[in-house]
């Protein structure tokens, strides 16, 4: 192989390889993780920082006594294209971790949590 060729698919490579290995992040969710809210949520938004499948993300919430409830089925958001929503129950005050699980365009799938809180 000539060097020409070989610096070409080197570069290439390089500049392919953080595309293949980027996985769905979460960029901006409501309610924000840390964030204090006077009542229950009727929705969780989820913004990411590329496309999700909603039919394969999840997102449960776990109150701080370790009761779970489990969000609606996420959907698009029709308003961000990299955004999904799911309608949750009625949530009595405390504080909550809303754990979800998305799998983005490439196929992978990601989780994380983050909490928030109903005041009293």
């Amino acid at each position: 192989m000539t060097t020409p060729l070989r610096l070409a698919l080197a570069t290439l490579a390089a500049t392919l390889s953080p595309l293949a290995f980027a996985h769905a992040s979460l960029v901006e969710s409501f309610p924000a993780k840390g964030q204090i809210l006077t009542g229950s949520p009727a929705e969780i938004h989820l913004t990411f920082n590329e496309h999700v499948e909603p039919r394969f993300c999840r997102i449960k919430l776990v109150s701080d006594a370790g009761k779970n409830f489990d969000a609606d089925r996420p959907s698009a958001d029709k308003t961000r294209p990299n955004a999904i929503v799911a309608a949750v129950p009625v949530l009595k005050p405390g504080t909550y971790s809303a754990r979800w699980t998305a799998v983005g365009s490439d196929g992978h799938k990601t989780h994380g949590d983050f909490s928030f809180t109903i005041a009293k």
